[in-house]
């Protein structure tokens, strides 16, 4: 049996609200499709989903493209509990989606199209370890960037009030 017939490949389009999740074979025959809540209270069900599909020797190999937002909770899950788990880079996932005759954009097909890569390019991809330590600076680092925004606009509030009540006495 060669290696690639081993495994399943579970390619997941992320969302904010929902994941897409499609399921294909070595010869990118697609299995099953599954859209699930993006909360993790759904997330065993969901492996338990994807298990029913499994045979005897084989291992589930997933793909996602955002493990840092909003792919973050699902590819710890995932790594929590044991399976492989590998980031596909977007650019990836979009020249496998042009490369077909037809484009179509949709959650499936773009599922689909990180399960291909994930398929053709097991070996090259690197492992989805969502890291904490960068997950919360890049939320420390979003929160201050909205906090000088803020204060930008409303010093510019004031700027604009003061010369409206004072147009003569004052100067920005």
């Amino acid at each position: 049996m060669h290696e690639k017939q081993k495994h399943l490949y579970v390619g997941v389009d992320l969302h904010k609200q929902h994941h897409v999740a499609v399921i294909i074979n070595c010869w990118q025959e697609k299995l099953e499709e599954i859209k699930l809540e993006n909360k993790p209270s759904v997330f065993p069900a969901f492996l338990l989903d994807i298990d029913k599909l499994m045979e005897e020797g084989m291992t589930l190999v997933f793909g996602l493209e955002d493990v840092g937002g909003y792919g973050r909770a699902l590819a710890q899950f995932l790594n929590d509990h044991g399976q492989v788990v590998k980031e596909v880079n977007p650019a990836l996932s979009y020249a496998e989606r042009k490369s077909h005759m037809t484009t179509q954009k949709s959650d499936s097909w773009d599922a689909e199209c990180v399960a291909r890569i994930l398929l053709n390019q097991l070996n090259h991809l690197p492992d989805a370890k969502p890291n904490d330590l960068f997950w919360s600076i890049q939320q420390l680092v979003t929160r201050r960037n909205a906090l000088v925004k803020a204060q930008g606009e409303l010093k510019d509030q004031l700027h604009t009030q003061l010369s409206h009540h004072y147009p003569k006495s004052y100067r920005t």
